[in-house]
């Protein structure tokens, strides 16, 4: 009878201690699945966003379409690049077991996301300075990124 009395004791000390250890694994194991997730599942949604981009030409094939901004194609061949940089310079964070992070990760889809928008409307159909005024200001908002991010 004198061992009943005290099981309930050990049961508490060992629940406890399981689930501390339980817990334990969980937060470790945590850290690591967020950082293959945000460089598996990030990287394929930014290599997915940057391919829509490129399977129309890219921002250079967008403005060698349009007769006004044609003379300008060079500034969409260098933001096509600088993008392409970005979503490298994501990749290589990863590559060296540094995890990129999720602000890092939104500011570069961001990006990619305003050079999709640019593709909504036929470049010839809007003024040739407010087509301009997007590209400049996105490879300006680019290149503050990149001046950011390592090597």
């Amino acid at each position: 009878m004198t061992k009943l009395q005290y099981a309930p004791k050990n049961w508490k000390t060992s629940s406890v201690f399981m689930v501390f250890l339980a817990l334990s694994f969980f937060l470790i194991q945590t850290q690591k699945s967020f950082a293959a997730d945000i460089c598996k599942e990030g990287l394929k949604e930014l290599h997915g966003s940057q391919g829509v981009i490129q399977a129309k030409g890219g921002i250079w094939g967008y403005l060698e379409q349009s007769s006004a901004l044609k003379d300008k194609s060079i500034l969409g061949l260098q933001i096509d690049g600088k993008l392409q940089r970005l979503i490298v310079s994501f990749e290589g964070l990863c590559a060296a077991g540094k995890t990129p992070t999720p602000k890092l990760h939104g500011l570069i889809l961001g990006l990619i996301g305003d050079a999709r928008m640019i593709f909504n409307r036929d470049a010839d159909r809007q003024p040739k300075d407010k087509v301009l005024g997007k590209l400049n200001n996105l490879n300006k908002n680019i290149d503050d990124l990149l001046a950011q991010l390592p090597g």
